[in-house]
């Protein structure tokens, strides 16, 4: 296959089925491979189909042929659809179609086109499903959109990988010849390339990933006049160009609807679909260079952000366009284009650098309906501006903000909005024809649209209540969006889509984020998806009553709690002759600040818009000033701020309805997660105010452990939350305030834990929470890697209440959540009466010295019996140090199961040991016993007086930063790492190594009646393993901690007559394993190993079932 020729082919009208075997099928797979079925029309044979196709706009269905692709059989379908069918509008019954075509079929290709070949877009799919029987209704189509106008690049490389394959095709191979996913990753690396291409050019920066975070590097020089001009602002830089790349890459979306430079006199839809590139190319060198200034912000402001409907929507580009300057541009109103601050600055970039971007946007489709997990056309649609807004701002990951995948979005929206309509009915089988319902849209399942369960669930979707606290992008209120629209669609049947959607973005949707940016993303997403149903341009709505930035955690203001505006008059009046003034007054402000709130939403002249605002802040202050609120709020913008946010203001018409049944039926999202730790860095105010505001606040907690008991205040009694967060809340000791929150509330319902596989870039570990009331906790965690999105979106749409296990829940210590036959083997050793706390005196973590470069000294050699010489990474040189003022060191990764401890590593150690306690050498005994190390000290002294913003400037700055773990020298210890697979504890015997924070150290009681070889054989078993991957924390790769607080509980057998031999039996194997270890540290000891896993089964009393319950989790 020739590329060019391809290409070209791709890129024309449809040339007919015949044609495209030839040209495409043919050289791919072979002729004669190829099974004519002589175009077998689908439509004459199954009624139902055809009263289905009709019904959706299809003419007809032609089998034309198969082809076998490995042990698969490829079928090959053409479709021809009427004219007057708008394709990219009636995704949804065309998808209805296919289900029914492919009820005996896995997969196929299908190629989509108009009756009248010539005069439109044609599309090629694929589709497939996970199996061939007629339940099945995972369905997936994977389509590329060809003809005039379209891009057809990937369609065309991907096509000519094929063909190279050619007889090796498999259908993997064409599944990643369709493969989305993949190029939303390719479009993404790309445009965060041209991101930082323009933020570079003012600031001479770029951000690095380095570890977990992004860190700033400087690769050039500063554009000194522009950067000047944002105040030398680098986040200001940065909110610029996203402003600007957004405006861009919406209207790329909006050129794919032909609204963009139409001819004058010509119609909507008659524009040109290149037009941003075309405008480039045809502009004149002079504008070329000044392109944003001259050219974009005129069209952005002049153009889309004013009205000229009376001028018959022209606009004047000053560009010499092929058909003139003059063109129509539609009027879009909902402040996307609205005229900023940051429009204020005033920048120029080289022509090349928008020639470069225009180029790149150009090799891509844009598709402006939202792909789902079972329908998803291969090009850029408008999840991919969340995308770019969760995963390329580098400040997002500080605040805890993670791009959700779609397949959880679907799933979790899914299921808040079952449970939601599941609210108040008794009957089981009722229950599953919701739940049936809203997965498949099939309305017959609940008994027909015109039955009494339909139209009561019609009723709940119109007057459902969602809220998303940390909306982000809007992926999950979009989410929302399309399963409300489709629900109701299925029942209602209505003509008019945008109106709908407008309905649903007005009464049932809201939603709030502290970033600016994220609001800016989520309303454009919804403005797209109201404009993917419009044959003409309309004036978009305003969402700055519905899609806010605030803190959400928040409804105070310097001390005041700023709720009591919607507190009920009666809670603020005691004098009752001053209560019926006051209480209509405040009635009279509520009433018309909902009244102007609602205007506002379809206002759409600027004068009347400002004008309403300005209106509505007045209304908010007078409220304040009625209830006695004083404070100055001139110098913050109550509306849009990142202080606190008015939750029963803004949204009163939820939180304060007059029946008194206030709250949201669903809060629903992806909330910030962020350790205390952490926010206390940046907004040490912040995390003060939370810590005494939320009960769930409890110990080192995580941000997202308050957005929980937030949604839990806004929601209904019998509403539903749906988070994914980590679950770590669950078994840790700061996750106590919010166990504790949620048994009071009885509002705990379903986890499904995803364990060590990670779902997306999160470097910790999530899993879908659904909190409503609930007895018992429904627990199920994944048990196997998933490979792709694909197999994620399998996987959650096959879980049924069998795969959940209930647990109950009696109380706040940690939740031991675990399938039935952990649960019992659990329950069983926790029996015994022993704990591992009761046999150690200490389990202490290692040396602090919060300056590791400076004392930690690397390669180190003896020079004689009173020197050694070591590297100082600080100094970046070797150094001379007396033997006697260093200890050996060891770090994690020093430290394995049963083998002889070893380091070259030591740790400068200034103090004294005395009768196992530590003190500090003064500064002069130091100079007068430890010259060469009082040197070297010296050499160091300033940075070692900085640490910790200068806590140690004084006359002990040479002290260790902490005292933890200095007091245990010459003890004997068992030593293990913090984080492990599997235990690797070891035996200091001698108790001569000292270790970083790393390695936890494990010194017995003095009474205690088991050796140190039976505990170092205990610990390295399978049994305490399986215990610590039940009960413990997981991390990336199947690692566990082994913090004292999750070993400290293991339960251990009486020492006692009976128990005696197997305990000295565990001994000898320990010691046997240690002499062998210490004459060759990498001889085979798993025969001992498994020796002592049996007698430690033998120690505990487990059955074989329950052994092997146990080895299928071993190490």
């Amino acid at each position: 296959m020739n590329k060019d020729k391809l290409k070209e082919y791709l890129s024309k009208p449809f040339q007919g089925c015949r044609s495209f075997l030839d040209e495409i099928i043919f050289p791919i797979f072979g002729e004669e491979n190829f099974e004519d079925t002589y175009e077998t029309e689908l439509l004459e044979a199954q009624s139902e189909v055809q009263l289905l196709a009709e019904q959706t706009g299809i003419k007809s269905i032609k089998q034309v042929g198969q082809i076998p692709v490995g042990v698969d059989l490829l079928l090959i379908f053409d479709i021809t659809v009427l004219d007057r069918v708008m394709m990219e509008r009636n995704r949804v019954n065309i998808q209805r179609v296919i289900r029914r075509v492919m009820e005996s079929f896995s997969s196929a290709f299908m190629l989509f086109h108009y009756d009248d070949d010539n005069r439109w877009d044609w599309r090629f799919s694929y589709c497939h499903k996970g199996a061939t029987d007629k339940e099945t209704t995972d369905n997936k189509r994977y389509t590329f959109l060809l003809g005039p106008g379209q891009s057809c690049r990937t369609a065309t490389e991907n096509f000519i990988k094929l063909a190279e394959k050619h007889e090796d095709i498999e259908i993997s191979d064409i599944e990643r010849a369709f493969d989305v996913e993949a190029l939303s990753d390719e479009f993404f690396g790309k445009y965060k390339e041209q991101y930082e291409k323009f933020v570079c050019y003012i600031t001479g920066k770029k951000y690095v990933k380095s570890g977990n975070k992004y860190v700033e590097k400087v690769v050039g020089e500063p554009h000194s006049t522009m950067y000047a001009a944002f105040n030398y602002n680098d986040k200001l830089v940065r909110d610029y160009i996203k402003q600007m790349l957004g405006r861009i890459t919406f209207l790329h979306f909006l050129q794919k609807k032909g609204w963009m430079g139409v001819p004058e006199g010509g119609q909507w839809g008659e524009g040109d679909q290149q037009f941003m590139r075309n405008l480039f190319i045809s502009a004149s060198d002079e504008q070329k260079e000044d392109f944003l200034d001259v050219v974009l912000e005129p069209l952005f402001g002049q153009g889309l952000d004013t009205d000229r409907s009376i001028n018959d929507d022209i606009f004047d580009t000053y560009v010499a366009l092929e058909k003139g300057s003059r063109v129509r541009i539609p009027y879009l109103n909902g402040g996307l284009f609205e005229r900023n601050n940051l429009d204020e600055i005033k920048t120029q970039f080289p022509a090349n650098f928008f020639s470069e971007l225009l180029d790149f946007f150009y090799q891509y489709n844009f598709t402006i309906d939202e792909n789902d997990p079972n329908e998803a056309q291969v090009g850029v649609d408008p999840e991919m501006l969340g995308r770019i807004f969760e995963n390329l701002l580098e400040d997002n990951k500080d605040k805890g903000a993670f791009y959700t995948p779609k397949e959880i979005v679907r799933y979790m929206c899914r299921q808040s909005l079952i449970a939601h309509l599941q609210t108040d009915i008794c009957d089981e089988a009722q229950k599953e024809s919701i739940a049936q319902f809203v997965t498949t849209y099939d309305v017959s399942l609940i008994g027909g649209e015109s039955s009494e369960l339909a139209v009561n669930i019609d009723q709940k979707l119109k007057e459902v209540k969602i809220c998303d606290p940390s909306i982000g992008s809007g992926a999950f209120p979009m989410g929302l969006l399309k399963e409300l629209f489709m629900c109701r669609g299925a029942i209602e049947h209505f003509d008019n889509a945008a109106d709908i959607k407008r309905h649903i973005i007005q009464q049932n949707i809201y939603g709030v984020d502290i970033e600016r940016g994220a609001v800016d993303i989520a309303r454009l997403r919804f403005w797209l998806s109201l404009i993917v149903d419009e044959i003409s341009p309309v004036t978009l709505p305003n969402l700055d009553y519905k899609i806010m930035q605030g803190n959400s955690l928040l409804e105070q203001y310097k001390g005041i709690d700023l709720s009591r505006i919607a507190q009920d008059s009666r809670q603020i009046v005691n004098n009752t002759q001053t209560l019926e003034i006051f209480d209509t007054m405040l009635d009279v402000y509520r009433k018309d600040l909902r009244e102007m709130i609602n205007r506002y939403y379809f206002e759409s002249d600027h004068v009347n818009k400002n004008e309403l605002v300005q209106c509505i802040n007045k209304n908010i202050i007078k409220q304040l000033t009625e209830i006695g609120i004083q404070t100055d709020l001139s110098s913050i913008d109550i509306q849009s701020n990142e202080q606190f946010f008015l939750w029963h203001t803004w949204f009163g018409d939820v939180l304060n309805n007059p029946s008194g049944n206030n709250g949201f039926d669903i809060v629903i999202g992806n909330p910030p997660y962020l350790r205390i730790q952490e926010l206390r860095k940046s907004n040490s105010q912040l995390a003060d105010i939370l810590s005494k505001q939320y009960k769930s606040a409890t110990g080192s907690f995580d941000l997202y452990v308050t957005f929980v008991e937030k949604a839990i205040n806004i929601v209904k009694k019998k509403g539903v939350i749906a988070y994914i967060m980590p679950v770590k809340w669950t078994n840790s000791a700061f996750g106590k305030g919010l166990r504790e929150f949620l048994l009071k509330k009885s509002f705990v319902s379903t986890i499904i834990n995803f364990g060590a596989y990670q779902v997306f870039e999160a470097s910790t570990y999530t899993g879908i929470h659904i909190f409503k009331l609930a007895e018992t906790l429904k627990y199920l965690e994944l048990n196997r890697n998933l490979r792709s999105l694909s197999e994620l979106d399998l996987f959650l749409n096959a879980l049924s209440t069998n795969d959940f296990v209930d647990i109950k829940l009696n109380d706040a210590d940690p939740w031991v959540l675990t399938n039935k036959a952990i649960h019992d083997l659990l329950d069983k050793l926790n029996r015994f009466p022993c704990r591992l706390s009761d046999v150690f005196e200490k389990i202490f973590q290692g040396i602090a010295t919060s300056k590791d470069d400076v004392y930690f000294l690397y390669d180190c050699q003896k020079l004689d019996s009173n020197l050694i010489e070591g590297e100082s990474k600080y100094l970046h040189r070797r150094i001379t140090i007396e033997k006697d003022l260093v200890k050996p060191l060891l770090k994690g990764e020093d430290v394995h199961r049963y083998e002889h401890l070893y380091s070259n590593r030591y740790v400068i150690f200034p103090y004294n040991l005395n009768r196992n306690s530590a003190e500090l050498y003064t500064e002069k005994q130091i100079k007068t016993m430890f010259p060469k190390g009082y040197e070297y000290l010296k050499e160091c002294e300033s940075e070692l007086r900085d640490r910790e913003k200068g806590r140690f400037n004084n006359d002990k700055w040479y002290m260790f930063g902490r005292t933890q773990g200095i007091n245990f020298g010459g003890i004997p210890k068992l030593l293990a790492p913090e984080i492990s697979l599997g235990g690797n504890f070891s035996y200091d015997i001698n108790g001569q190594f000292y270790s970083t924070t790393k390695v936890y150290g494990y010194i017995k009681k003095s009474n205690c009646k088991y050796s140190y070889h039976f505990l170092l054989g205990l610990l390295n078993s399978n049994t305490f393993w399986f215990f610590i991957q039940n009960t413990g924390y997981i991390l990336r790769g199947g690692y566990f901690t082994f913090k004292t607080n999750y070993v400290a509980p293991f339960p251990i057998p009486n020492f006692d007559d009976a128990n005696k031999q197997i305990i000295n039996d565990i001994e000898k194997e320990v010691e046997n394993i240690l002499n062998k270890r210490e004459r060759d540290s990498k001889c085979d000891v798993s025969c001992f190993m498994q020796r002592i896993d049996d007698l430690v089964f033998q120690l505990y009393g487990f059955t074989k079932n329950e052994i092997i319950t146990i080895t299928s989790m071993s190490f």
